[in-house]
């Protein structure tokens, strides 16, 4: 009885606590020519989901210093 408890409870622990977040962040070029970010699991949901993305911006995953760098600077020509 006391293992199907411990089951039990270990159950209900599982689905309470969310599940781990894979996200990570990218960068693209919004409508007005400015390096934004956005946090996705992959680059393909990044371009289809980034608010304001340029049509013809790509995403770039932000993983160190220096591509952080690049946030909110502005691009000429969009």
């Amino acid at each position: 009885m006391k293992m199907l408890f411990l089951g039990a409870l270990a159950l209900a622990a599982a689905v309470v606590v969310p599940g781990v977040s894979f996200a990570q962040t990218f960068a693209y070029v919004n409508q007005d020519g400015e390096v934004m970010t956005y946090e996705a699991a992959t680059a393909m949901q990044a371009l289809v989901a980034a608010p304001a993305i340029d049509e013809h911006s790509g995403v770039l995953l932000v993983d160190g210093a220096d591509d952080q760098q690049l946030v909110g600077d502005e691009v000429p020509g969009v």
